[in-house]
């Protein structure tokens, strides 16, 4: 019975072994799986062949998109495509000479639901390409003698004409106006733009002479127009879409922090007098494009001869896709400004300095008039009122929904992108007496509108408290406990000589 017994179970067994063998011969049994033994290669300018190992537990194919430099085919894949296996596949990437720029190439391996990526970069035969920086930095040729021609790259980041191929570009290092691009290099424009298929996103290279227009930089021109050399479709080039907030200080002038997920809380610094000193600071919200409030401290050290700079750009630590792209003003509304919240006058003690309250995500769409009426006043009132007291700490920021109705306008940058629309600005202010150790407090609130006065009246002021039951912030939220409520219900007009 044992024997009998015995044999039964090794039977069994045989079986389930053949079962099991049977099964893992066949890949479709394995769980799906697509893996490429690298991510990168390197190939020299000369060209040649390189090869990665490919597994696939099931059918699969390749192709090949260009993400950088000259878009012909210049590379070629071998196998393109295969069977599901148990055994690694050998790909051959043929790569051919180097005739040109830089240029690289994203090769994508697909079997359903699953991808494998190897990002093929190529050296080129030319040099590095000229930044945005350096270009603008570059001599206006005199003549067509002494004309030089640059080759950029750079983002598409917004289209104003799509016959002469008039837009606008950014890299790391500044924007920049093109007037006029073409397919092919010419002297005159010949609207073979849209020929070209870019779009926002695009990541372009280009060849262009150095020009001005109205004593304004730009690449392109009536005559002798930019031309195309290669792009990268925008899938193939994602931005950044990760929101990351740096740690909060404890700076007087800083509101209670407290960041929803679609919202970033960021600081900057600057180098003065050979130290790094803090700039500003910002609550930004992704969704509605627009700083929720942006915090600083003022005093004579941050006052200078720089002047304005004019230095338009994305925010460095704001990703350009939360951004309104606004090289040129809003796009759907007359009467509407880029509004500063830090304005450029409180920051005049460097150009580095003034550069950064030129970051996009520093703007409002705020009314012209406003703008440039009480509200420029009460901006020259606080670098007045900084004179005054060792340090004045201010807040600025928009209301967005001041009845709280749940309505909000909302216009379009330069690219097509929905910006809010603020209903109202606040602005509270908050000065440090040390010899005395005295803080006094005052707000304004302006609704985004023009007013018949220009200059800020008692009547138009505010508690730092009220405020805060407007917005939901807690304003200057470092003050000490003891004094913080009185301080902040303060109303005196005398004290700011109102």
């Amino acid at each position: 019975m044992r024997i009998r017994n015995y044999f039964v179970y090794a039977a069994a067994a045989l079986l389930l072994g053949v079962a099991v063998s049977s099964c893992e011969s066949d890949p479709a049994s394995r769980p799906a799986e697509l893996t490429v033994d690298t991510d990168t290669v390197s190939v020299a300018q000369a060209g040649g062949e390189v090869t990665v190992s490919l597994t696939a537990t099931r059918d699969w194919e390749a192709e090949v998109s260009y993400v950088e430099g000259d878009s012909r085919d210049w590379l070629e894949v071998t196998p393109v495509s295969g069977t599901a296996s148990n055994n690694p596949y050998t790909i051959t990437l043929n790569v051919d000479k180097n005739e040109a720029s830089d240029r690289a190439a994203m090769v994508t391996f697909r079997n359903g639901g699953l991808t494998g990526k190897v990002y093929v970069s190529q050296e080129g035969a030319y040099e590095d390409y000229t930044t945005i920086e350096e270009f603008l930095a570059a001599p206006v040729p005199g003549s067509d003698s002494e004309a030089v021609w640059y080759q950029l790259r750079g983002t598409v980041i917004s289209i104003e004409k799509t016959d002469y191929g008039n837009f606008w570009i950014k890299d790391p290092t500044g924007i920049l106006y093109v007037y006029g691009l073409t397919d092919g290099q010419m002297e005159h424009n010949d609207q073979s733009f849209s020929s070209l298929g870019l779009e926002i996103g695009d990541v372009l290279t280009f060849m262009s002479r150095r020009a001005e227009y109205n004593g304004q930089p730009q690449a392109g021109g009536s005559t002798w127009p930019a031309y195309y050399v290669s792009h990268i479709d925008k899938e193939d080039a994602p931005e950044s879409e990760v929101l990351v907030s740096d740690q909060v200080n404890g700076w007087m002038e800083l509101p209670a922090v407290d960041a929803a997920d679609d919202e970033a809380y960021v600081s900057y610094t600057v180098e003065m007098d050979g130290e790094q000193r803090r700039n500003y600071s910002m609550l930004y919200d992704a969704s509605e494009r627009v700083a929720l409030w942006v915090a600083y401290p003022l005093c004579q050290d941050y006052i200078g001869s720089s002047g304005r700079t004019d230095a338009w750009n994305f925010d460095p630590k704001i990703p350009d896709v939360y951004e309104p792209v606004i090289p040129r003003s809003w796009q759907e509304v007359d009467g509407y400004d880029r509004g500063h919240q830090i304005p450029s006058g409180s920051r005049t003690v460097s150009d580095d300095v003034n550069e950064q309250t030129f970051y996009f995500a520093n703007m409002t769409v705020q009314n012209s008039e406003l703008n440039q009426g009480v509200w420029m006043q009460l901006e020259n009132l606080e670098r007045e009122w900084s004179q005054d007291c060792d340090t004045l700490y201010v807040v600025t920021g928009p209301v967005l929904d001041l009845n709280a109705d749940g309505q909000k306008d909302y216009t379009q940058d330069n690219a097509g992108n929905s910006v809010v629309i603020p209903e109202a600005f606040f602005k509270v202010l908050l000065s440090y007496d040390a010899a005395n150790d005295t803080y006094h407090s005052i707000a304004f609130l302006y609704e985004n509108r023009a007013y018949s006065h220009s200059r800020p009246e008692r009547e138009d002021m505010r508690t730092v408290s009220e405020i805060e039951s407007i917005t939901g912030c807690t304003f200057f939220s470092n003050l000490p406990a003891g004094i913080a409520a009185s301080v902040k219900s303060e109303s005196d007009p005398e004290i700011w000589g109102l």
